[in-house]
């Protein structure tokens, strides 16, 4: 038996034991049973390729009572129901023949259109996302330096949810006025299917002058912001183990941290999305000094895209002023790069503009963890599970 991860499409090395198996007959009380008292896995069971009730079991455990588990399908399975069994819920599927992993893993990304909402992301998903895809859209990037031609570009190219994470500073509030201008979220969704998911993590830390720009922003342009909040029970943890303000006590602390309260919660914001668009510029630090336009982001599965990269200073302001873009008021008074508000403050005229982040800090690559490859992510998140696990 092969356990097939169906949002990768690659083997599962290490599976766990099923904690539970339902038969498709299983009634409502066997689904809550399953769904409350649950230790691992719930594997549902296809007598058939042709019995569909597990596909209605699965939609109820995710939709109606909220499981938030490995819902496992086994039994008679065929790589043609590997994109409905993601649609419906499933996390992996069981097959007996090893050799159709790769037909499986194919069949995933061969979808040709878009399907239903999925249960666990209410947006449509397409599977077109690719190192090769994402090189492509750099060099198309760089043929034109029209923010909003390349916005136009950028959903014209990908199939399926494009993320937008800003933080409401300046380069994201000119990013969300070409979005705007670009019309691609007029109706929700493009012509092929792709749209604009735009969101702002809120820490719990943030400045109110944050929350103030959010509704001003979404009052000019008629967009949705949507706030995405860390997970409550890890925060509260965070504090009991570090204190308030234990993030000033070592750098460590301080990427725990944002870890809980900003990686984590980005992390599942982005699930399901194709493309992640970004305002990072060369011109913010030396650790961004050669950020693409467009790069593939292997550890999240999506391309990562930079409309701004190559922009100065100047044109940045320039392009504010010229089109009358609602900024955070903290920015005239010397706040630069605005994080959450007990890591941020005022820097003086000459200094870096990220100096005012983590000053407590050395200056080198003070970087919160959102922009930063998995492989530096990790000695992080392993030291702050083994302190929660002690």
């Amino acid at each position: 038996m092969v356990l097939v991860d169906l949002t990768r499409g690659g083997v599962v090395t290490e599976a766990d034991t099923a904690a539970t198996v339902l038969e498709p007959t299983a009634d409502h009380d066997a689904l809550v049973s399953a769904a409350g008292g649950n230790a691992g896995p719930i594997a549902i069971l296809f007598p058939s390729f042709s019995d569909g009730r597990g596909f209605s079991l699965a939609r109820i455990l995710r939709d109606r009572l909220g499981f938030g588990g490995e819902l496992r399908a086994v039994g008679s399975l065929i790589p043609d129901q590997a994109q409905f069994l993601l649609r419906s819920g499933f996390d992996t599927a069981e097959i007996s023949d090893s050799g159709a992993a790769e037909t499986w893993k194919t069949s995933l990304k061969i979808i040709g259109r878009t399907y239903q909402p999925a249960a666990r992301n209410p947006l449509p998903q397409r599977w077109s996302a690719s190192d090769a895809a994402a090189r492509a859209l750099d060099e198309a990037l760089v043929g034109t330096d029209d923010l909003v031609e390349r916005i136009k570009l950028i959903a014209g190219r990908i199939d399926g949810r494009i993320a937008f994470s800003t933080s409401l500073g300046l380069e994201d509030q000119v990013i969300l006025q070409a979005i705007a201008k670009s019309g691609v979220t007029k109706s929700g969704v493009t012509k092929n299917g792709a749209d604009i998911d735009v969101f702002t993590l809120d820490t719990g830390r943030l400045f109110p002058e944050v929350l103030e720009t959010v509704e001003l922003s979404e009052l000019r342009y008629r967009i949705r912001i949507r706030l995405v909040s860390p997970d409550t029970r890890e925060v509260e943890e965070l504090v009991s183990r570090d204190g308030v303000y234990g993030f000033r006590h070592s750098v460590e602390n301080r990427k725990s941290c944002c870890e809980i309260r900003k990686v984590r919660p980005l992390n599942r914001a982005l699930h399901g999305a194709q493309a992640w668009i970004t305002g990072l510029r060369r011109e913010q630090s030396q650790a961004r000094a050669d950020v693409p336009l467009a790069e593939w982001d292997g550890d999240r599965g999506l391309i990562k895209i930079n409309p701004l990269a190559d922009w100065s200073d100047e044109r940045l302001n320039a392009y504010i002023d010229a089109h009358d873009i609602p900024v955070n008021p903290l920015h005239a008074q010397g706040f630069v790069s605005i994080g959450c508000a007990p890591c941020t403050r005022a820097v003086e005229p000459g200094e870096d503009p990220r100096a005012g982040r983590w000053w407590w800090e050395s200056e080198d690559k003070k970087e919160c963890g959102l922009h930063v490859a998995g492989t530096e992510r990790r000695p992080i998140e392993a030291a702050a599970q083994k302190e929660v696990a002690a």
